[in-house]
């Protein structure tokens, strides 16, 4: 119940009539370039350069509305190297926050507003990029008024997912989309305002989530890169499942590869 609203509150705060149009297809505007590891790590490790990642982090959480898309490509792909980056920690104050926007979700008191900024805010602790937790706090500030603090944060979510759509095209998967957590996958579609289905992995670090209804030009799914994820936890990808016997690990029948939950 919990996630089912979370997802329906990212999908009504970006329909307001005030955002800037991002549509599934948006993507190629950004020229999707698939994020450089080797030079990403050397600019954030180099004091000297402008994506420096202490400083490019302060200005982020300070809501430097300035900051440009590169940067965000070093904000968002260079966090897979920071201490902080836990993508398999499930903090309780996610789970809290959750079932407090489920349960005020027909009358939002000024409190209740004003706790949801709280918890939301703690989470960026632990995930500082998540989409869905940025969409939180729009609707939070825009409920008790704040406004600047509301578009500081629509612009951090908007730039997220620019982000994400820049990494590749998502339409196949030699181009997947690079995203930091399982999360971010999900709330992608959900920003994108698209029903989905079980999300099948294709390779160890990608996965393919098909869409409930074939778009326009035929896109039936999208496809994610997760890579990240397990540089400091290879233990945990997933395996492939085969379909059929082997015989000396060759299948004897046509694999197919998926993951359950």
């Amino acid at each position: 119940m919990c996630k089912r609203f979370y997802i329906l509150l990212l999908m009504a705060v970006v329909s307001l009539g005030t955002m800037i149009s991002v549509s599934a297809q948006d993507s190629t505007l950004y020229r999707p370039q698939v994020p450089d590891n080797d030079q990403i790590l050397k600019d954030v490790l180099n004091g000297m350069s402008p994506y420096y990642y202490p400083v490019l982090f302060m200005r982020y959480m300070e809501g430097d509305t300035t900051l440009t898309l590169e940067d965000y490509r070093h904000l968002y792909y260079g966090y897979a190297w920071q201490p902080e980056y836990e993508p398999f920690d499930k903090p309780q104050v996610k789970e809290d926050l959750l079932r407090l926007v489920a349960m005020t979700k027909d009358s939002l008191s000024l409190e209740n507003a004003e706790k949801i900024i709280d918890l939301a805010t703690e989470v960026m602790k632990y995930d500082p990029f998540c989409p869905g937790n940025l969409n939180i706090l729009v609707y939070g500030y825009g409920a008790i008024g704040n406004k600047v603090q509301e578009k500081i944060n629509y612009r951090r979510l908007q730039m997220v997912i620019k982000t994400i759509q820049s990494s590749g095209t998502g339409l196949k998967e030699a181009s997947p989309w690079h995203v930091l957590s399982f999360t971010h996958a999900t709330d992608m579609m959900a920003y994108l305002n698209l029903d989905y289905g079980t999300r099948r992995v294709v390779s160890r670090t990608t996965e393919y989530i098909p869409l409930a209804f074939r778009l326009p030009g035929g896109v039936k799914g999208y496809y994610f890169n997760f890579e990240r994820m397990y540089w400091r936890r290879p233990e945990k990808m997933p395996e492939k499942e085969s379909a059929g016997w082997e015989f000396n690990g060759i299948p004897l029948k046509k694999r197919t590869q998926k993951i359950k939950w």
